[in-house]
């Protein structure tokens, strides 16, 4: 995308391009990962590399994931394949969901009261776990902040491996969505897909 810069100049900006990492063992179990630290299973692997051939006429020159295991992984499969540097950035972290980890949703929503529920419905109006939650609030603006640095650089386009949870809040960010749709942006599909140029200037102007 294009922009003008301070002195009216035109400023080239990459394209973003973002994707859920691939599959790990706790996915398929349906737990919820957070900060712990699971590494891509077998199943995981295998879609990572079948993805490779989405990527492939896409214009990237560098992939960017989060320091994770799972995300870090998938991240290099797809910068072997398609011969790019790629970078793990903590800012990319997945949201610390502190004592849910580990735990379905099944399990949760079994407690009395679902916390877990109500904060799917509208994460700002409900605090994550009092031992090791992240605040919501402080999440969203490290993602701006990491997507707005991204979007001054040099590169034609470039690749960011997401967690569940940080995708849907960059998603609402970048959508001006409120949080009380932050569950209709989770999705469990790993194809890429790009950020509308326009709504990513207008978040970082």
């Amino acid at each position: 995308m294009t922009e003008l810069g301070e002195k009216g100049e035109a400023v080239r900006c990459p394209r973003i391009f973002v994707a859920r990492h691939c599959k790990t063992s706790w996915n398929l179990e349906h737990r919820i990962q957070g900060r712990t630290d699971i590494p891509l299973c077998e199943a995981g692997l295998v879609e990572a590399r079948a993805n490779c051939a989405l990527l492939r006429d896409l214009p990237i020159d560098r992939i960017f994931s989060s320091p994770l295991a799972r995300g870090r992984q998938t991240a290099e499969i797809y910068g072997a394949a398609l011969g790019v540097p790629i970078e793990a950035w903590p800012e990319w972290i997945e949201v610390n969901m502190g004592e849910w980890e580990g735990h379905t949703r099944k399990e949760l929503s079994a407690r009395e009261p679902a916390e877990y529920e109500r904060w799917l419905a509208d994460p700002s109006r409900v605090p994550l776990p009092p031992i090791g939650g992240e605040d919501i609030g402080g999440a969203r603006k490290r993602v701006v902040g990491a997507l707005c640095s991204l979007a001054v650089r040099p590169e034609r386009g470039v690749l960011i491996v997401l967690h569940k949870y940080i995708r849907a809040l960059l998603h609402c960010a970048v959508f001006d969505l409120p949080l009380s749709r932050f569950t209709d942006e989770i999705v469990e599909p790993t194809a890429p897909s790009e950020l509308p140029p326009d709504l990513v200037a207008r978040l970082c102007r």
